[in-house]
Order: structure tokens, then C-alpha cells, then sequence
């Protein structure tokens, strides 16, 4: 797939705090369409919050989120909070933005063909025979075909994440959000789902990735953020990043996987 070099996503000096503890401290960074954007840092440095906020499933205290060029409209209520103008636009913005969870958050009382037909169905309104078609072609893709009609608690927590990613990609979303995807898992689960997001990166898929996987970040990113205390400490490609990064604190951090 071609790149475009229009940006499919931006996140413009995000901030956010919870109470007094701020862990977004004005966050820029933007995507590409078929880019593969690894966040790399420590355990709260602010990755799943930047995620969260990109989705809305926080709402930033002050910035700007703009995905295809479209801005998500945010307003200051009555206590001066910023809330979004539009719950409309932020439920169409969702169906562009697919998001897999560290702990999977499938649907416990569904099957798993249940689970990633749920969302064309009944928020995209897509006929209900198209969405199975289309939910059966997602899972052979991600090499669970066999467990369709099995519950989450019958399935590994590898299989349970592939059925995430794939009920992430029933809604054909221009953008692709993991949270830490593989830091659930047992370590000899983590290849399988690995594998999934590595092919969806061959397929030319914008992603934003929080991961503690090194080598997945070097061999799949085309660029690399550090984040550290809610700011970005450093950015580039994975051979700089990984290969001769600048900063002392991304360097120390580096030198924990490497």
C-alpha cells in the first residue's frame, strides 16, 4: 500500500491530569496512513492515557485530536472541564478508531463471533448476514476460525487477544490503537499475537502501538516515541532510537532490553 502524506492522525499538545497528578504534559505527535507508531517508556509514563485520550475514552484537559483532517470539537462545561461539543461526532470518530486493551475487554456472555459482529451490526447498522460473512473471513485471517462460536473463557489468553484484534478490525478503521497488547499474556503467547500485528503492519495499517516488546518495535515501527514522566523525551526511526538515541534517560530505559 502506497503511504499518503496526509497525516491520518494528529494528537496536538495533549494535556491531561487526574486530580493533581499530571501525566500528559503536552503530547504532539501525528501518523501517517501506513505508519506504525511504536510508544515505548516505562510503566507510567503515559502511554494507555495518550491512547485513551486519542479515542476519547479520556477526555484530554486541553489539545487537539484531529483524525483524517477532522477535528474532534471539545467545549468547556459549567465546572470548566473540557467535554466534546459532539457526542455524535465522537461515536462516528469511534467507529474510525480501532481499539485493542491490554486485557482484552471481549464480551464475557457473547461468543466470539458474537463479539466482533456486535459493533457492525448495531452501531454501523451493517445487515446481520454481511457481518458474519465478513466477522468468519477476520478470524481465519487471525488464525481462529475454529472458535467462533466458542466464549472468551474457553479460549487462551493469546486467542482471546487475536479475537480482540479482530473484533478491532470488524469496523474497518482508518486507524489502530493497541494498548499494550501483549503484557497480559503468558510469554509463550506473546509470539502468536506478535505475528497478527506484524502482518497487519505489512498490510500497510496506521497504527499506534504501546508496547514493552523491543525487537517488535525495531523490526515493525517506522518510528519509535519514548515517553517519559508524561512527555515525549525522545522520537525517531527505530535505527536511531534503538541503534543511537540521544537521550541519557531513553538510553537507560534501552539498556534494560537490549
Amino acid at each position: 500500500m502506497e503511504k499518503s502524506a496526509s497525516p491520518a492522525l494528529v494528537a496536538e499538545d495533549i494535556h491531561k491530569s487526574f486530580g493533581s497528578l499530571e501525566v500528559l504534559k503536552g503530547i504532539t505527535l501525528s501518523a501517517n496512513e501506513g505508519d506504525v507508531i511504536a510508544l515505548i517508556g516505562s510503566s507510567g509514563s503515559g502511554k494507555s492515557t495518550l491512547l485513551r485520550c486519542i479515542n476519547l475514552l479520556e477526555t484530554p484537559d486541553s489539545g487537539s485530536v484531529y483524525l483524517s483532517g477532522e477535528l474532534v470539537r471539545m467545549k468547556k462545561n459549567r465546572r470548566g472541564e473540557s467535554v466534546p461539543e459532539d457526542a455524535r461526532q465522537v461515536d462516528r470518530i469511534r467507529t474510525k478508531l480501532g481499539m485493542v486493551f491490554q486485557h482484552f475487554n471481549l464480551w464475557t456472555h457473547m461468543t466470539v463471533l458474537q463479539n466482533v459482529i456486535e459493533a457492525p451490526v448495531h452501531v454501523l447498522g451493517q445487515p446481520k448476514k454481511e457481518s458474519i460473512r465478513k466477522a468468519l473471513a477476520l478470524l481465519e485471517k487471525v488464525g481462529i476460525s475454529d472458535k467462533a462460536h466458542h466464549y472468551p473463557s474457553q479460549l487462551s489468553g493469546g486467542q482471546q487477544q487475536r479475537a480482540a484484534i479482530a473484533r478491532a478490525l470488524a469496523i474497518e478503521p482508518e486507524v489502530l490503537l493497541f494498548d499494550e497488547p501483549t503484557s497480559a499474556l503468558d510469554p509463550e503467547l506473546v509470539g502468536e499475537v506478535l505475528r497478527v500485528i506484524r502482518r497487519l503492519a505489512d498490510e500497510g495499517r496506521t497504527m499506534l502501538v504501546a508496547t514493552h516488546e523491543m525487537a517488535f518495535a525495531r523490526d515493525v515501527a517506522s518510528n519509535v516515541v519514548f515517553l517519559d514522566d508524561g512527555c515525549i523525551e525522545e522520537q525517531g526511526p527505530p535505527e536511531k532510537m534503538f541503534g543511537d538515541p540521544s537521550s541519557p534517560r531513553c538510553r537507560q530505559f534501552l539498556a534494560n532490553f537490549l
